[in-house]
């Protein structure tokens, strides 16, 4: 494993520059060899998809805030990339049905993690209170019912359920660029009013044209997602990451099981 002795790159303090995907975000990744590191070549922003941004952004979070001997749990992370990363730095936990949705595998190799078959929010006493130091989503929380309340609200609970005090909750949820609109799951702006975030919250529709902006390449999404999406590129919409942050407070009233 490659080790880096570069400045951190994501952090709560400077998380405001990370709330939704950026193109020099990539030479952060590469200028630490991230990329090479995951993955096993250098990344081409330009011909690469979303959940490579997604798994780099991730990558280095967890590096640069969770101290090792962690307990973390990935959210509907199915054959999880960071898992398999960090299986032997932390205590790893999936929480998954594995059913397939979202194109989502069915079948999975659990050695080195722990595999809970559920879905967030419905407080699974295998997960137990105020016990994670991460608890964390990649391309998960855009596939959660649309415009269901009641499951934003039980899955924000339970997430804050399973967080130990102090500990963080970060995710990365795909919203897609359409012509003048941005489309997005409402869960994330429902989590930003009812939950004390880390960054600010940008709306979707002001990211249209922001010369920073990584969208997911055309070349890629027709090489990969067209046929699985049966959409073309411009049908589809732009696929972006937005990623958000918060923290359980220390004072955190403590549950027993």
């Amino acid at each position: 494993m490659i080790k880096s002795f570069s400045p951190k790159i994501v952090t709560p303090e400077n998380f405001n520059d990370f709330t939704y995907s950026k193109l020099k975000h990539f030479d952060l990744f590469k200028a630490n060899n991230y990329d090479e590191e995951l993955f096993g070549y250098s990344v081409d922003p330009g011909d690469c998809d979303l959940k490579i941004y997604q798994d780099l952004f991730m990558l280095s979070f967890i590096k640069d805030n969770i101290a090792k001997g962690s307990k973390i749990l990935d959210l509907g992370g199915g054959d999880s990339r960071m898992l398999k990363y960090f299986k032997d730095e932390h205590e790893c936990w999936n929480i998954d049905k594995l059913e397939g949705v979202g194109n989502g595998p069915k079948d999975i190799d659990t050695s080195g993690f722990r595999l809970v078959y559920d879905y967030m929010g419905n407080f699974n006493e295998e997960l137990p209170n105020n016990y994670f130091d991460l608890v964390f989503s990649i391309s998960t929380l855009e596939h959660v019912p649309l415009d269901d309340i009641k499951t934003y609200e039980n899955i924000l609970k339970d997430i804050n359920r399973v967080l130990k005090p102090g500990g963080y909750s970060a995710h990365c949820i795909d919203i897609v660029w359409k012509d003048d609109f941005v489309w997005s799951n409402q869960i994330m702006p429902y989590f930003f009013e009812n939950e004390k975030m880390i960054n600010d919250f940008i709306p979707v529709n002001d990211l249209i044209g922001r010369p920073d902006l990584f969208v997911m390449a055309k070349k890629y999404f027709e090489r990969t997602w067209q046929v699985t999406t049966g959409k073309t590129y411009e049908d589809f919409g732009r696929p972006i990451s937005y990623n958000f942050l918060w923290q359980k407070p220390f004072d955190a009233e403590v549950t027993d099981k």
